[in-house]
């Protein structure tokens, strides 16, 4: 099952709501865990359903400070509604970044439900008190897009952007490794930045998704300053062909997190890409991350 079948189901079953908000509300949300370390909430798909508040204080208890929400759907979060949710953050010493969220997107898929699924999605984003609205994956059927249907792809992007920035937060992409495929002789993944409106677009990369298709990491963070705002911390190991902790793999982080101003990252967001012993896996990678300057704050 894909992310995006995934999230559809959540959705379904739980009727999940994401819940954001605009940048001064994020940043009067109460915040007792120290860092910037955040964490995309799909890596514990398999405990929430089980424990849902037990779960958030593992995480919390970790020390992860911010949280990313997946599969929103009428405002709510696992039957919870997206104010609620950001109490139950607030209470456990969390903010919530923003959330991932998926419309299809398809280049044909242009009618008025189309922005009014973001629209009601940056609603629930200024209610929870985020700021990003991530597109979570690739706008595509089984075959890769040509150049024309990347082109309305762009011009969605851009006008979905005008639509959540309208709505108090901010658009943006995450990437899996087909945009790392060509078109007519060019990356996908870097025709959406060159095609997209700064100001109405941001790219949220996937660094273990980005190695494991054999991109350079560096390459984007120094030819796109200021693009890659989010960073989707996760780890794949190229000589095993496996993902893994972070640190443990193929992304070089350190030489990522040297650079001046860190390429422009405002938020770092853990994705753990493994199931096995996932609360120890999301120890291991704060202890790692906690290295960094940055993620001290």
């Amino acid at each position: 099952m894909n992310r995006r079948e995934f999230i559809n189901r959540t959705a379904a079953l739980f009727a999940a709501g994401a819940i954001a908000g605009n940048e001064a509300l994020a940043v009067q949300t109460a915040n007792a865990n120290s860092g910037r370390i955040g964490i995309q909430l799909y890596s514990v798909r398999n405990d929430l359903p089980k424990d849902f508040l037990g779960t958030l204080k593992k995480i919390s208890n970790l020390g992860y400070s911010s949280v990313e929400t997946y599969g929103v759907n009428d405002d709510k979060f696992f039957n919870h509604t997206m104010k609620d949710f950001r109490a139950i953050l607030n209470d456990m010493g969390m903010s919530m970044s923003g959330t991932h969220a998926s419309s299809g997107i398809l280049p044909e898929n242009t009618n008025a439900p189309e922005w009014d699924y973001w629209k009601k999605m940056s609603e629930s984003v200024v209610s929870g008190g985020g700021i990003w609205a991530t597109q979570s994956s690739f706008p595509h059927g089984r075959q890769d897009p040509d150049t024309s249907q990347l082109k309305r792809i762009t011009e969605h992007f851009n006008r979905l952007g005008e639509v959540c920035k309208k709505g108090g937060v901010k658009f943006g992409y995450h990437n899996h490794t087909r945009e790392f495929n060509k078109v007519d002789n060019e990356v996908i993944l870097d025709y959406l930045i060159k095609n997209t409106d700064p100001e109405l677009v941001f790219f949220q990369i996937d660094w273990g998704h980005a190695v494991r298709a054999g991109a350079d990491c560096l390459h984007y963070l120094r030819t796109y300053p200021n693009r890659i705002p989010m960073w989707h911390v996760s780890d794949f190991n190229s000589q095993t062909e496996q993902y893994t902790d972070i640190g443990k793999g193929s992304v070089p982080y350190k030489t990522m997190f040297s650079l001046p101003n860190t390429g422009g990252l405002q938020q770092l967001t853990v994705e753990q890409e493994t199931e096995d012993d996932i609360f120890g896996s999301l120890k291991a990678n704060v202890d790692y991350l906690k290295q960094f300057e940055w993620t001290k704050g």
